[in-house]
């Protein structure tokens, strides 16, 4: 797609959307496949989620949609045939707990911050997008990176959560306990 200008592979239909920019605002992540019947082969599907916050997807716009069909209609090759569907949102609540020395006891909420903030970042669409599976060691990995922490366990997750090639993981509320050993 940067040499020719067009949309060719299904990875040219991902990156077209990740820098995409609608008129009328917005921003979104996406994903593209093809149908899976042999007479609807040149059909792709994007999938896109539209950028609400920083941390946070939301369902596209109508306009947003419109506009990004629009440009990549221009981009496509003469046989395919573009359709913008709405990826989904699996959400996610966190419930874990961080062990610390005890002689941090007045340090508290600011171990909590640095453990929610770490969190957040973690599942971050930037770095957790379409089909990207949660693997409860990885964010356990994360949380035991931070100075204060000696380690962490997730009380309300054991195994891993492995989502459709449409959807996203994105995290809902976010507890964090504090134990001292």
């Amino acid at each position: 797609f940067k040499q020719q200008d067009r949309l060719v592979t299904l990875e040219d239909f991902r990156s077209y959307v990740s820098r995409y920019r609608s008129p009328t605002g917005g921003a979104a992540i996406g994903t593209a496949s093809t149908r899976k019947a042999y007479s609807s082969a040149n059909i792709i599907d994007v999938f896109v989620l539209q950028k609400a916050t920083d941390l946070q997807l939301q369902k596209a716009t109508v306009d947003y949609k419109a506009n990004l069909l629009t440009a990549m209609g221009e981009k496509k090759m003469l046989t395919d045939e573009i359709v913008i569907v709405d990826g989904l949102i699996r959400t996610l609540d966190i419930v874990t707990t961080v062990y610390v020395d005890l002689s941090l006891l007045d340090y508290e909420e600011t171990i909590k911050a640095e453990a929610i903030n770490t969190i957040q970042e973690f599942f971050s669409y930037d770095k957790f997008g379409f089909g990207t599976p949660f693997i409860p060691e990885e964010l356990n990995r994360a949380l035991f990176n931070l100075n204060k922490v000696r380690y962490s366990t997730l009380d309300n997750f054991n195994t891993s959560i492995t989502p459709d090639f449409n959807e996203v993981i994105q995290l809902n509320n976010i507890t964090v306990n504090v134990s001292y050993i």
